[in-house]
């Protein structure tokens, strides 16, 4: 059995590092954070527009939704169908999430995942935006 003088030595080195740890998780989520919302702002956002403009003019009605933090393609026949991009600062590194929501019937379906997750943050690009949203998009053209 281990002595406790030296159990309370390893339990006191541990606790030190759990909080330098989190809080050096802490000062890199503020700055991965801002950066994905500059994406969001400056890369996604223009993608997702032009997507909008093509499913309109293809007759299938989706608006664009900016909340802070996210962006989403809203169907405007069914509020429950959209396809969300948005920070995920909860994760380390901070990632982009997608969600694909929608309604069959009664049942809402909804896939959470990250947009790129072997890609990191600083080189996502418009391209990993669009394959998602041709991907995403399956679901709301086939009906």
């Amino acid at each position: 059995m281990s002595d406790v003088a030296d159990v309370r030595q390893r339990l006191r080195r541990m606790i030190e590092q759990a909080r330098h740890d989190a809080a050096e998780r802490r000062k890199r989520a503020e700055t991965d954070t801002e950066a994905a919302e500059r994406f969001l702002e400056s890369v996604a956002v223009p993608v997702m527009q032009q997507v909008a403009t093509v499913l309109r003019a293809e007759g299938l009605g989706f608006r664009l939704s900016t909340p802070a933090g996210s962006v989403r393609l809203v169907s405007e026949g069914q509020n429950q169908d959209y396809v969300d991009l948005s920070v995920d600062a909860t994760s380390d590194p901070v990632t982009i999430l997608t969600e694909v929501a929608h309604v069959r019937g009664r049942r809402v379906s909804t896939v959470e995942r990250p947009l790129a997750p072997d890609v990191p943050l600083d080189q996502l690009t418009d391209e990993h935006v669009l394959a998602f949203l041709l991907d995403a998009l399956k679901v709301f053209v086939a009906r």
